[in-house]
């Protein structure tokens, strides 16, 4: 008989939308828990939509971790550390930042709207204030690849599988595990999730998950609790 790992899904139509004329921002969670704690550093997890040349602005609320990922089109960062650069597809950014510190994000097109996820982990430890970059590769079907550098304390992984593809991921029994289907339809642990639902899993040793459909895409967080 099959075990059902605790966890909790967080629906689509649940997540708490902000919009205006230039910016749709879903927010999938506020104040991350898992079985009533706090067990987790990952306290921000955005989906977000920005219009032509329109700029979105926010001050970080915790000391740590911030991982910008373009969905589709460029994206111009920019924060009061005077750190300036663009963040392409295929591609992700991870800068350490400091409490209070203020983020500007640009769409530099002129008539297309850009999408993008925006991820925010706090850890008390300071590190340097400077961009990492890292590759988005989703060439290898029904396999994860790893996003976050080896030295990170979390690890993030992006995979994109074909329709019936299967995958075990395994992680160690003290962390949490957070997925968030970026589309399609996926089976995961006994629920079915659909486009942009998340399900945070933990006290489990391994994950098993099918997809339903083809190019199913999703985004995984792996924590220390």
């Amino acid at each position: 008989m099959m075990t059902i790992s605790p966890g909790t899904i967080f629906l689509a139509d649940q997540r708490t939308l902000v919009e205006n004329q230039q910016l749709r921002k879903f927010s999938a969670f506020r104040s991350f828990k898992t079985n009533g704690n706090a067990a987790t550093g990952l306290y921000l997890f955005n989906d977000e939509m920005l219009a032509p040349n329109a700029t979105s602005g926010f001050y970080t609320e915790q000391p740590g971790f911030l991982i910008l990922i373009p969905i589709t089109g460029t994206i111009n960062y920019f924060d009061d550390k005077e750190n300036d650069t663009e963040v392409e597809v295929g591609e992700g950014l991870m800068i350490f930042l400091e409490s209070n510190t203020f983020v500007k994000l640009t769409n530099p097109y002129e008539t297309e709207v850009i999408s993008y996820l925006v991820i925010c982990i706090k850890q008390k430890q300071l590190e340097p204030s400077s961009p990492v970059f890292f590759t988005v590769d989703l060439s290898k079907q029904n396999t994860f690849s790893t996003l976050s550098p080896d030295a990170a304390p979390f690890k993030i992984c992006m995979a994109q599988f074909t329709g019936r593809g299967e995958n075990e991921y395994l992680l160690n029994q003290r962390q949490t595990f957070y997925v968030y289907v970026l589309a399609g339809a996926f089976e995961i642990e006994g629920r079915l999730l659909h486009d942009r639902d998340g399900l945070c899993l933990w006290h489990t040793e391994k994950v098993e998950m099918e997809a339903l459909s083809n190019h199913a895409t999703i985004i995984t967080v792996e924590l220390p609790t």
